[in-house]
């Protein structure tokens, strides 16, 4: 190594030594931001973002990098600085306090320049971070970190896995409606809110609602996951162990369609079961007299084969995009629209924006303990005329109510 190497060595660590002071520094630290060399492989080079911010009333660091973004302990951004700073070909660093401002660059001829400028007015850091603060999602309002951690939404160190930020997204919306759908719900005294997750996967949805709400309304939560995959239920049922509930929830392998419920539930959950398996979720939570159903569809391919091509709706169909995005929409009308004539009040919402899922479509329907009324079934029967089709949940629900599919 010769004496500009030496040089070079010396002064970028004393470099590193204070930037990663000045981060971990949990009074004054706000924000930095680094920009790397070239190349280091395909998208690597993406500017990296760090910030304070507060999660439960402690201070961690948020680092972000292209879509992805997890946040660290104390102790665990420590160690991403080390790595970072020891072993990436850093270009430019930028970090910012409640003090200074310090830039660092490396030069083309492997000078490491500093500079620091003291702001003239003192920023507060803690008001910066109330700015910023992450949006308050309900898992953040009690101590969920067992649960997140069994649900694999975090690593053992508490930190959220970047592939798993849209799907926190998604379950905490999914909370604000469940908990406003219960607040419509007459009340139940000390009895226990049953719900039932058809199609439930690895029943993300039903393990945080019994979670939120237990913590949020002091409410006892009982459920039943259903799904036809023996090895998900194996998953579900480990991490009822790990949570120690096994004995208030429940998980059945079995095809929606023959699943019957042992206990009347109080709300029926379905997050994207595909094609008419969400059909046999809404089947199932009318049969059932369930008094909340809480749907979010999936892809829907079953009313596409019943639109002809005869009429004024040519020009639409004949075009494979146009005829799939209005079965999308078709078939989420006749849902909703069966429904209220089932005797429920129906709304469909977007539960979330298009950037976590474009499977974004809600329907939310709660029991109003009287028969459709005959405008209900009217419009169902318009629309169902102006289509010449009948859709499968009309179909499948034709026995409690012939006006489905009787002309």
């Amino acid at each position: 190594m010769n004496a500009r190497q030496d040089d070079f060595a010396r002064d970028w660590r004393d470099a590193v030594r204070e930037i990663e002071g000045l981060i971990l520094d949990v009074q004054t630290f706000i924000s930095a931001t680094f920009k790397f060399k070239e190349p280091i492989g395909p998208e690597a080079n993406a500017e990296l973002r760090v910030r304070a911010v507060d999660v439960r009333g402690e201070t961690n660091w948020q680092f972000t990098k292209g879509p992805e973004s997890q946040n660290l302990s104390r102790g665990a951004a420590k160690r991403a600085l080390d790595e970072l700073l020891r072993g990436t070909p850093v270009a430019e660093a930028h970090v910012m306090t409640a003090e200074l401002d310090l830039h660092c660059r490396i030069a083309k001829k492997g000078r490491v320049l500093v500079s620091r400028g003291k702001r003239a007015v003192e920023r507060d850091a803690a008001k910066v971070r109330a700015h910023d603060r992450e949006k308050d999602y309900p898992l953040a309002r009690f101590d969920a970190s067992a649960l997140l951690r069994v649900l694999g939404f975090t690593d053992s160190l508490g930190a959220m896995k970047p592939s798993m930020h849209a799907k926190y997204r998604q379950v905490n919306e999914f909370l604000r409606i469940v908990e406003a759908t219960v607040a419509d719900l007459a009340p139940t005294g000390d009895a226990p809110l049953h719900l039932v997750d058809v199609g439930c996967g690895k029943a993300y949805l039903s393990f945080a609602a019994k979670a939120y709400l237990e913590a949020s309304r002091g409410m006892q939560v009982r459920f039943t996951g259903v799904d036809i995959r023996e090895s998900v239920i194996a998953t579900c049922r480990r991490m009822a162990e790990a949570l120690e509930w096994t004995e208030d929830v429940a998980f059945v392998a079995a095809d929606i369609a023959g699943f019957k419920a042992t206990v009347q539930p109080d709300i029926v959950l379905s997050l994207h079961a595909c094609d008419t398996a969400t059909d046999e979720a809404l089947a199932f939570g009318v049969e059932s007299q369930a008094r909340a159903i809480l749907c979010a569809p999936c892809c829907q391919h079953e009313l596409q084969g019943k639109l002809g091509m005869a009429g004024p709706h040519q020009a639409i169909l004949r075009n494979g995009i146009l005829k799939e995005r209005l079965a999308d929409i078709l078939t989420d009308a006749f849902r909703a629209q069966i429904l209220r004539v089932m005797g429920y009040k129906t709304q469909v919402v977007e539960f979330i924006d298009q950037q976590a899922t474009a499977r974004n479509i809600l329907i939310r329907s709660v029991r109003s303990f009287r028969s459709g009324t005959h405008n209900a079934i009217g419009e169902y029967q318009s629309l169902r005329d102006a289509w010449h089709c009948t859709p499968f949940l009309a179909e499948r629900l034709a026995a409690a109510c012939p006006d489905l599919v009787e002309s």
